[in-house]
């Protein structure tokens, strides 16, 4: 019997919490450990995780870790959900700087870390950046759910639209989890048929607004948030498959932040691409052919993505 499974969580909130839950609840974990700034919100957090133990498939311990993240460094898996989500309320970037600084607080602090940090804080591909750089990290240690949750949110859309079972429908959000990322048209396909077949020989089921449905792909968390002044269930679930994928090696094939290196002429930062995600975290990449449009928002995603990083630089 192999050693049991450690998954440490950073920030108690909203996202965090509910992360617990999901992983809990597919029985990923022998052991949680729980960190936030704020020892009364992640001693509750923990208390009720352990209350309700007895529902869960797995058994497990939940620890509160407090501030102590030297604690984290035994995980095989951490998942930053370290964030100010009313800062953005109005703007994508607005929890740039207090997010950037929770990052310049634990990150040198797990140096010599050897699992796989899943990364949800925003802005994602910025915090990516800096987890990297630095705790001092191989680029692949550190995945950011990035579009993974747009992803699901541009199948939403489309299913929507056509009434097609989403798992049905392959569709990817790519660049960066924000603004400016971008629908990839020219890969969308529903079963294995591509959609511009479809449009030509079904037209009355595959004639949509697809500036509309980008729209409600990239914007699809505002409505959300409009109603309960959070997110929780999907970027919870985003980030725990994400997780799962790394526990249980399953070289899961989905759009996640990851360190670009020549990629449409793009490198030194974290953007979301199509990544094989495994034990080892991103084990491979597959970047999409893209037409001329595509890459030009593709140039754009990562200009606004650098900006950002000029910002908050600090290595």
């Amino acid at each position: 019997m192999g050693a049991p499974t450690k998954i440490g969580i950073i920030g108690m909130g909203h996202v965090g919490a509910h992360v617990a839950n999901a992983i809990l609840y597919q029985g990923l974990a022998a052991e949680i450990y729980c960190v936030d700034s704020i020892e009364s919100k992640v001693a509750c957090e923990v208390n009720d995780l352990q209350d309700a133990m007895p529902f869960y498939p797995r058994q497990a311990r939940v620890y509160n870790c407090h501030e102590n993240y030297e604690e984290l460094l035994g995980c095989d898996v951490i998942v930053n959900a370290a964030g100010h989500v009313a800062q953005a309320a109005g703007n994508r970037d607005g929890e740039l700087f207090c997010t950037a600084e929770e990052t310049k607080k634990w990150a040198p602090r797990i140096k010599g870390y050897k699992g796989v940090i899943v990364t949800i804080a925003n802005p994602c591909d910025v915090v990516a950046t800096m987890v990297w750089k630095l705790a001092e990290l191989e680029p692949r240690q550190v995945v950011g759910s990035g579009t993974a949750l747009d992803s699901a949110r541009f199948r939403h859309a489309l299913w929507d639209a056509t009434g097609y079972n989403p798992n049905s429908i392959t569709s990817w959000m790519i660049g960066e989890h924000g603004a400016s990322q971008f629908a990839a048209w020219s890969h969308v396909s529903f079963g294995a048929t591509p959609l511009a077949e479809l449009e030509k020989s079904d037209p009355k089921h595959f004639s949509f607004d697809k500036d509309a449905i980008e729209e409600a792909a990239r914007m699809g968390g505002y409505v959300t948030y409009a109603g309960k002044q959070c997110t929780e269930y999907s970027v919870a679930n985003a980030a725990t498959e994400l997780v799962k994928a790394v526990v249980q090696d399953s070289k899961l094939i989905t759009p996640a932040g990851t360190l670009l290196e020549d990629v449409y002429g793009e490198s030194g930062h974290y953007s979301s691409i199509p990544c094989v995600i495994g034990k080892d975290g991103v084990e491979a990449t597959f970047p999409l052919e893209l037409s001329a449009d595509e890459q030009e928002k593709f140039h754009a995603s990562c200009k606004h993505i650098q900006d950002n990083l000029e910002k908050v630089r600090c290595w």
